[in-house]
């Protein structure tokens, strides 16, 4: 646990005021904005894949919408069905977390980090036999081939999980001089350091993360995407949990965790002006190259902007049209490079909103 009386520099307060009012800014663009609600779904997708990704899953987002969509049907996958259903189960998990009021962090940590793990692995085989378990074996974490004596972290015994988690609950409920985004930068490093589970535990982590952040900005945190962010230099993020753990450096972690949700939070509100870019340009083009059916189809457009994988009979119901109807009008999009099929089929086709999808992925 932190020191008692722990200080923070004006560089590291500057920051994490920074950090505040950029997660203020990207939040509230969801009350005044409602396209970008729509959004939300997009973005928790956006953040389980990149999440699983840092664990090592070969899942991308092309993946995740395509299960979305046809569920165990789903073809083409590049990763295993377990892998997805794990990165389906995060994303599912963030869309649907809880908002509660009063920003106490109790509701996310003690009983909830298990209740994240079950709604993790659920329905995942032969990943975690029994999900929502604290671990029950020692561990470490290094390179393949590490021994505990040569390995970068070796978590508490098992033995002891409990009552590291309870001190740690403790400290989040503490009332201490500290702002609130350094409370959970420090909570952050200690759920990571426990390494509660033996599979997920990072993943959870990230969850009960944006969980506390839900407490405190409500409505919109699920358009922060950390874990892509945090993809681009992880072994930074290592290093600075290590001076931690062997200098006690605690002030530098703060910092830096401060600057990763700025720069998430700003890299958040920066893409959804790409993307209202992207819709903009291409209702343009429908209304230059299409006049004849630009109402149904910039109505289909912004349902793909928040589900880009479509099929004939689903835009027949979407826009009210026959099954004749839709299928040309899914011909005229695809001519103008809107849409593309991803089947290779002659029946029962995909088409996938490529270009928006593009945007979104473009950072994993």
């Amino acid at each position: 646990m932190p020191p008692a009386g722990l200080t923070l520099s004006g560089e590291i307060h500057r920051r994490l005021s920074e950090a505040d009012r950029a997660l203020g800014f990207l939040c509230g663009q969801v009350a005044s904005r409602p396209r970008v609600a729509a959004l939300v779904g997009l973005a928790c997708q956006r953040e389980a894949v990149a999440s699983c990704r840092l664990e090592g899953s070969p899942v991308t987002l092309r993946d995740l919408l395509w299960w979305d969509f046809d569920g165990a049907r789903a073809e083409g996958l590049t990763c295993s069905r377990g892998d997805i259903r794990i990165c389906a189960n995060y994303a599912q998990t963030l869309r649907e977390m809880p908002q509660h009021d009063g920003g106490d962090a109790t509701p996310v940590l003690g009983k909830s980090l298990r209740q994240l793990h079950s709604q993790l692995f659920c329905g995942v085989r032969g990943r975690d036999e029994r999900p929502g378990r604290f671990r029950q074996s020692e561990i470490w974490l290094g390179p393949r081939g590490s021994t505990p004596y040569t390995a970068h972290h070796v978590p508490p015994a098992p033995e002891h999980i409990p009552e590291h988690l309870a001190r740690l609950l403790a400290f989040a409920v503490e009332d201490v001089a500290l702002p609130q985004l350094a409370r959970i930068a420090l909570i952050a490093y200690q759920l990571e350091t426990i390494h509660p589970f033996v599979d997920g535990s990072g993943r959870v982590t990230r969850l009960a993360l944006l969980g506390l952040l839900r407490e405190i900005h409500q409505e919109g945190v699920q358009l922060l995407c950390p874990s892509v962010l945090l993809a681009t230099d992880l072994g930074r993020h290592f290093r600075r949990l290590q001076r931690v753990r062997r200098e006690g450096d605690w002030e530098s972690w703060v910092l830096h965790f401060g600057t990763l949700l700025r720069d998430s939070a700003r890299a958040g509100s920066a893409l959804l002006v790409e993307e209202a870019g992207v819709l903009d340009n291409h209702e343009k083009q429908i209304l230059r190259q299409e006049p004849t059916v630009r109402d149904t189809a910039i109505s289909l457009l912004r349902h793909l902007a928040s589900h880009p994988i479509i099929s004939v009979p689903q835009v027949a119901q979407v826009c009210g049209r026959s099954f004749a109807n839709a299928n040309l009008l899914v011909g005229r999009l695809e001519a103008l490079g809107i849409l593309t099929e991803i089947t290779g089929r002659r029946r029962h086709r995909r088409y996938i909103y490529e270009p928006f999808v593009a945007l979104l992925q473009a950072e994993q």
